[in-house]
């Protein structure tokens, strides 16, 4: 009768032997490890750290190579188990933190990594040449070695129609020669920025680039022409910045109309000259148009007057523009900041202007001006009525350094420079 008890008790401990042995054979092939390529192409970026500039309590001190990266490292590194693969992890990330780290960028960090969608040193102090050679992982989406010390030309090797980069962050760094162009064949790029390097050369042509849609090219040396005509840059850019460089030539209309989907615009200290096109104001997206400190000479007006404005800014300060101000920016009727300062506009300033600067709030037909910036000019005649009604508050106007000697102190748009003498003002034409 014992024995008979006695069974089913053992039949039980050996099923329960069974699954533990089960399980421990489960948690073995579920163990996490690295693929060794993946895991040397890692070290051998820390080891092109110069560990006097690896903080105790940086990220990159915390990667202990006697363990497995996918498996042990807290931070960094990103890994994900390929499907219908061996049990290897494979890296798709590296993103480091701007701890101060200074050191190189081994290629075979790019060359030995094919699954990287990921990869970031920025802000931290990394110098030399960027790796040449080897292009891009074919999966990398993201490469942001910005603010760090790279210099060099950008290798043209890295980038292949076969790339399916989608943001290139390049910027503050001091990097040199011409933009490669074979940066054009990144079908599916979105941003790219390069702002404050050492960039020359005219810029290639990116009309083939169909996916970007935000540019930023300011504080290089670049030079020739940008938008003077249509099909340099692609129809599908949101945002172009290319503040102080030596960008010349004339802006035609086609070239705008050829950028549909454009809402800001800003060339800032270049050298860009001819007209602004009445087009601009009538462009059905652009929101920001930034030309101020170049040399243009003349402001079209608006084909339907300014009705149809989308802007919401101008400046077009700093340059050689005369004759009146143009009347179009008194009727368009989203723009609150005005810039058209230091310049040779002459006569009379528009009752329009002036109310819309003293205005309390929107109307029916436009908003108020919050900045409107006229000073350095040759302005002349009496002081529109509306002006005395500004509140200390209210809107950012100046006058100063014009031909309006009556304008008085007491009110702040009036102070700052004092206005011309009558020897240097000519004849005033309200």
């Amino acid at each position: 009768m014992a024995s008979s008890s006695a069974a089913p008790i053992l039949l039980l401990e050996l099923a329960a032997a069974v699954l533990l042995v089960l399980q421990r054979v489960a948690a073995a092939d579920a163990v996490v490890t690295t693929f060794p390529g993946d895991a040397a192409a890692l070290a051998s970026l820390k080891s092109a750290v110069d560990a006097a500039t690896v903080p105790a309590y940086s990220c990159l001190a915390s990667w202990d190579f006697a363990r497995d990266p996918c498996a042990a490292f807290p931070c960094g590194v990103r890994c994900y188990a390929p499907p219908n693969s061996s049990s290897y992890h494979r890296v798709t990330g590296v993103s480091l933190d701007p701890a101060g780290y200074s050191g190189t960028l081994p290629a075979t960090v790019l060359a030995s990594l094919p699954f990287l969608a990921f990869l970031s040193l920025a802000s931290n102090r990394f110098h030399g040449a960027l790796p040449a050679g080897s292009p891009l992982p074919p999966s990398l989406r993201v490469l942001d070695l910005s603010g760090n010390a790279f210099s060099g030309e950008i290798p043209a090797s890295l980038f292949t129609p076969a790339s399916s980069l989608e943001e290139l962050y390049l910027s503050r760094n001091a990097l040199t020669g011409a933009i490669p162009p074979q940066v054009a064949s990144l079908g599916s790029l979105k941003r790219m920025e390069l702002q404050h390097n050492g960039l020359t050369g005219t810029l290639p042509r990116m009309d083939a680039m169909r996916s970007l849609a935000y540019l930023d090219l300011s504080g290089n040396a670049l030079s020739g022409s940008l938008l003077d005509a249509p099909g340099r840059l692609p129809g599908s850019l949101v945002s172009v910045v290319a503040r102080g460089n030596g960008f010349a030539g004339p802006l035609q209309a086609a070239a705008l109309a050829a950028l549909p989907a454009m809402r800001v615009l800003d060339l800032t200290g270049n050298a860009v000259s001819g007209a602004v096109p009445g087009a601009a104001f009538a462009h059905p997206s652009l929101q920001q148009l930034r030309l101020g400190s170049n040399k243009l000479g003349a402001v079209e007006e608006a084909p339907d007057g300014g009705a149809s404005s989308q802007l919401v800014e101008l400046d077009l300060g700093g340059n050689r523009l005369t004759g009146r101000l143009p009347g179009c920016v008194a009727a368009m009727p989203r723009l609150a900041v005005v810039g058209l300062d230091r310049n040779m506009f002459a006569g009379g300033i528009p009752d329009q202007y002036a109310a819309r600067a003293a205005a309390d709030g929107p109307t029916d037909k436009w908003v108020p001006f919050v900045r409107l910036m006229l000073q350095g000019n040759f302005l002349c005649g009496a002081l529109p009525s509306q002006l005395r009604q500004l509140k200390e508050d209210g809107a950012v106007v100046s006058l100063a350094d014009n031909c309006l000697p009556k304008c008085p102190h007491k009110f702040s748009f009036c102070r700052g420079a004092p206005q011309k003498s009558n020897a240097t003002c000519p004849k005033c034409f309200p």
